[in-house]
């Protein structure tokens, strides 16, 4: 039976207190590249015990042709935040606004 899923990647990320965090993701689609040509990008991290927001990331596209994205967060946020889990989730914004989730899973703060 053929599948059509709009439902983000998972993806846990690990970090500690007081390191700076960076990571390159590339996006694909049908196994190809997606093109972020024209769009924009956003990162968070929220509670996981009842959404609120908690940070965001910094979030750039690397390549738009290539579908690569970086994500980061600076020594000062890492320590701001207790150890524990967190959601996290990586959204691209396409012209007109549409918004769709491409990644999402549980960041490890140790």
């Amino acid at each position: 039976m053929a599948e059509f899923s709009l439902a983000p990647g998972q993806l846990a990320l690990k970090t500690r207190r007081g390191d700076e965090f960076s990571a390159v993701v590339t996006l694909s689609q049908g196994g190809s590249a997606f093109s972020l040509s024209g769009y924009t990008v956003a990162a968070s991290i929220t509670s996981l015990v009842d959404g609120s927001a908690v940070d965001d990331f910094t979030a750039s596209i690397v390549s738009a042709t290539a579908g690569t994205v970086s994500i980061s967060l600076q020594e000062n946020e890492t320590s701001a935040l207790a150890a524990g889990s967190y959601a996290w989730s990586l959204r691209w914004i396409a012209p007109g606004a549409v918004t769709r989730t491409a990644l999402s899973g549980v960041i490890e703060v140790t």
